[in-house]
């Protein structure tokens, strides 16, 4: 029993250490490891994203989508980055020379037309609380065209289905 006793007596301070230091450290790890896998926060938020590649400032990590219906020449879609705070659109099954616009009412408006490859994206545009849009495809006039289609438009809300 009195080894028992010394070994006790030997390793109790240690024992109150490590649960001491475990008391007050479990808490803030458990703060601090989530935040280890969090996105970072936009370079740009609100104002300062505007006419910026959502890509190149980190506003496409939590971006959602709002497709229209579908049976449309090309595809588009309206992306919604809420963190930042812009809108853009993106062109998709286009041909180079096809166009894609996004007007934010009362806002900013911005247009990109495809190079090469079946796509394209918008620079972001600024959106505040209760936002309207309007997404837009339009396609070249080039004669070598493998089909044809007419300019066609959409309007889109904060309350739109976003997914």
């Amino acid at each position: 029993m009195q080894t028992v006793g010394r070994w006790l007596r030997a390793h109790a301070r240690h024992a109150l250490v490590v649960g001491i230091i475990t008391a007050v450290l479990g808490p803030l790890a458990s703060y601090l490891v989530p935040k280890l896998f969090e996105d970072p926060p936009p370079s740009c938020p609100g104002a300062g994203c505007d006419g910026k590649n959502p890509k190149d400032y980190g506003c496409a990590a939590d971006v959602t989508s709002w497709t229209p219906p579908g049976g449309n020449p090309v595809g588009v879609q309206l992306r919604y980055s809420k963190r930042c705070g812009a809108v853009w659109g993106r062109i998709t099954r286009g041909e180079p020379g096809d166009t894609v616009t996004v007007q934010v009412t009362g806002g900013s408006s911005h247009s990109s037309s495809i190079d090469y490859g079946p796509d394209q994206y918008t620079r972001m545009a600024r959106v505040g609380a209760g936002f309207r849009v309007r997404l837009c495809a339009e396609p070249s006039a080039g004669p070598d065209r493998k089909r044809s289609w007419v300019r066609y438009c959409f309007q889109a809300t904060e309350r739109s289905a976003w997914n």
